[in-house]
């Protein structure tokens, strides 16, 4: 029996690619992508949003100045809207769990999941809670 620390003759610890032809010899495939010989399978790269975060969305965020409803008092913000909810900042941090996202005379509800301090003002974050009713919405928002 042959012992598994210690090497043996007939086990070989070099791994050794060869191309198709001999004219090539043996490499690496790190050799072989820089050296064109074999095809980088992450090139070309892929291309990211502009923020960190935008890669993992489901909806695409359209900035723009808009109107929220809380509790009947009628507030112009600034933030993002998708097709999904809202972002909006305002000077201070709302304390209602629903507002009425207002764009183009079009409304829709949603639901405030939280907020946070984002320099002097608070950051917004909403879910629209009927996609039926957040359809003109989001519509308004795309054509303009």
């Amino acid at each position: 029996m042959s012992d598994v620390f210690t090497k043996s003759s007939s086990v070989s610890s070099v791994i050794t690619r060869t191309a198709q032809n001999k004219k090539a010899g043996k490499f690496s495939p790190s050799f072989g992508v820089r050296h064109g010989l074999i095809k980088d399978p992450n090139w070309p790269p892929a291309e990211f949003p502009e923020h960190g975060t935008a890669a993992s969305r489901r909806f695409r965020r359209v900035n723009l100045a808009f109107g929220v409803e809380l509790r009947g008092e009628a507030v112009k913000v600034t933030g993002d809207v998708s097709e999904g909810g809202a972002m909006f900042l305002l000077d201070r941090k709302v304390e209602t769990r629903h507002v009425d996202i207002v764009v183009k005379g079009h409304v829709a509800r949603a639901e405030v999941l939280s907020a946070s301090k984002k320099g002097a003002e608070f950051a917004h974050h909403c879910r629209f809670i009927d996609s039926a009713e957040a359809l003109p919405v989001w519509e308004a928002v795309a054509s303009s």
